[in-house]
């Protein structure tokens, strides 16, 4: 069934230039479906059956209001259900958070703090209203725009009607989103909450291999006054509506950090030197103030970069290591050697000046010529693996390069096979955008195949095309070939009116096996604003 749900303004539309097809990630998509039928082309490995959900961007503004930066999208999903016997459905809805909630109503972006801010700029009343509305709360009546990533915890929705995974972004307020309905729940874990537990957290858990138990941390400040807090590791046994706190200890700042690595007897804390301010946060009653993006700092002051590794059965600390001043937001694979050393492996830029770029900014990515400018600034992350060989000892480096036919193929989101997370890898996949393979323009992107053993790189890419988000990795489950199975991405069509594809790759020669495609009734192409993480679910 096809339907429209709203219009959502964006005031910044009229940027883009109608042949500029790859600013439509960035405008509101007023369609919601459910369950709408596809072409598909090709042939889906009949190994493939299960769901693919994307979380991201939906709607970029409401009503007078529009978002001044990319981050700040309200949370929109999608999903693809494929039934195993070559049919594929597909549903989209924005996720109905107290946040879009609140706006509806309103008809209005909810007066909240941002990564950016609004524009126009609220008055003093809004802002007032603004820091009130951002406090933490254990209850539903708080802001909740939740559009980076989807976890499965083994939950199920509140009626018992539908499998449930939890909406999340790196902080501690989460809320379920139904697999089948994609209908959105209100959920806290016991005895956990942000107004007890702090307010940062990772929007990437990860299992402990072999296992279902997921690992993630949390920081709590010590005060809004104070740069010191305390680091805490929690497991989470897959169903419980608890979670088991088994790690603490002081830090001189509260890092920020995107994703932690897990092995079967450890948990990897990268402690970026990157840094969070809670106090700066109170600057948002300023008129002049420029959102959450300013309350990141990068300390350069220090030299080198800490790493924990804590015992998951004890909590204790194994050692304790030092790397380059490395920023890293996303973490490839980490296992452990025969010798005991632990190897890391994650995809990091020199600092953290990522956050704070002006590529972000929505001005600036509805304008060609001010996209591409931002090549001459940007420095992309590359493929670095961090042995780490005993307590107090420093790690060692090895940046591992990512060239095709004399061409650099550097990348991030980076991906391996679920078989091997926690084990000695030698393939990973990642996404090169933007500026892919050299470019020129912004929207180049591309899907590359690093074999970080013999340094092989395949890619593949396809002209005037423009990918979303992250992608999955879907095991071949007859194969323990490391490169069997497909991944799964959406895309863009840059050559016509940007209408969205679910392309299947072949993991292991990175060629297209089959293609999906969604319009609605009338014919007219379906568009899918950026997305920043999914999550597959097998059947």
């Amino acid at each position: 069934m096809m339907r429209l749900l709203l219009t959502l303004t964006f005031a910044l539309g009229a940027l883009a230039s109608p042949e500029d097809v790859y600013s439509k990630f960035y405008q509101t998509s007023d369609v919601s479906a459910s369950s709408a039928a596809t072409v598909v082309s090709g042939n889906i490995p009949s190994y493939v059956v299960g769901r693919s959900i994307h979380n991201g961007c939906g709607g970029f503004g409401f009503g007078p209001h529009s978002f001044s930066h990319v981050f700040d999208c309200y949370a929109k999903l999608h999903s693809w259900d494929f039934q195993g016997d070559g049919t594929v459905t597909f549903s989209t809805q924005f996720m109905r958070t107290n946040f879009y909630n609140q706006s509806v109503e309103m008809d209005d972006i909810w007066p909240s703090i941002y990564f950016g801010v609004e524009s126009p700029r609220f008055g003093m009343k809004d802002r007032m209203s603004a820091m009130m509305n951002s406090k933490p709360a254990d209850g539903p009546d708080t802001f909740d725009n939740l559009n980076v990533n989807l976890w499965d915890f083994g939950l199920s929705s509140p009626d018992g009607s539908e499998k449930m995974v939890l909406a999340l972004t790196d902080g501690l307020i989460m809320r379920g989103v139904g697999v089948e309905s994609l209908n959105t729940y209100y959920f806290a874990f016991d005895d956990f909450s942000a107004t007890m537990n702090g307010t940062t957290s990772s929007a990437h858990p990860k299992y402990i291999p072999g296992t279902q138990t997921s690992v993630n941390y949390f920081i709590k400040p010590n005060n809004m006054l104070s740069s010191k807090g305390t680091i805490y590791l929690y497991k989470h046994e897959y169903g419980s509506t608890k979670i088991d706190t088994f790690f603490e200890a002081d830090i001189p700042s509260v890092n920020y950090m995107h994703s932690i690595s897990v092995t079967p007897n450890y948990a990897i804390i990268f402690l970026n030197n990157c840094h969070f301010s809670e106090k700066c946060v109170m600057s948002s009653m300023e008129k002049n103030w420029k959102g959450v993006q300013s309350c990141f700092s990068w300390d350069d002051s220090l030299t080198s970069t800490t790493i924990l590794v804590v015992e998951l059965k004890t909590g204790e600390i194994k050692m304790t290591s030092k790397a380059p001043p490395l920023f890293t937001l996303h973490h490839a694979n980490a296992y452990e050697e025969e010798d005991g050393s632990v190897v890391l492996d994650l995809c990091a830029f020199e600092d953290s000046s990522i956050l704070q770029a002006t590529v972000f900014q929505s001005a600036t990515l509805l304008d060609e010529a001010s996209r591409n400018a931002y090549k001459a600034e940007f420095v992309p992350p590359r493929y670095h693996r961090l042995v780490l060989k005993g307590d107090g000892k420093d790690a060692e480096e090895k940046i591992i390069p990512s060239y095709r036919d004399g061409q650099e193929y550097p990348f991030d989101f980076p991906l391996t096979n679920p078989k091997y997370a926690g084990r000695k890898h030698c393939i990973v996949y990642g996404q090169d955008s933007p500026f892919a393979g050299g470019s020129d323009k912004y929207s180049a992107t591309a899907w590359v195949k690093l074999n970080v053993c013999t340094e092989e790189v395949l890619v593949f890419t396809l002209e005037d095309h423009f990918a979303t988000g992250d992608a999955s990795f879907v095991p071949d489950p007859d194969s323990d070939e490391e490169d069997a199975g497909v991944l799964m991405t959406a895309w863009v069509d840059g050559t016509g009116e940007g209408e969205t594809y679910f392309r299947i790759i072949d993991a292991k020669t990175m060629e297209e096996v089959a293609t999906v495609r969604f319009k609605d009734e009338e014919d007219k192409k379906i568009f899918m604003p950026y997305a920043f993480h999914g999550i597959w679910l097998e059947n």
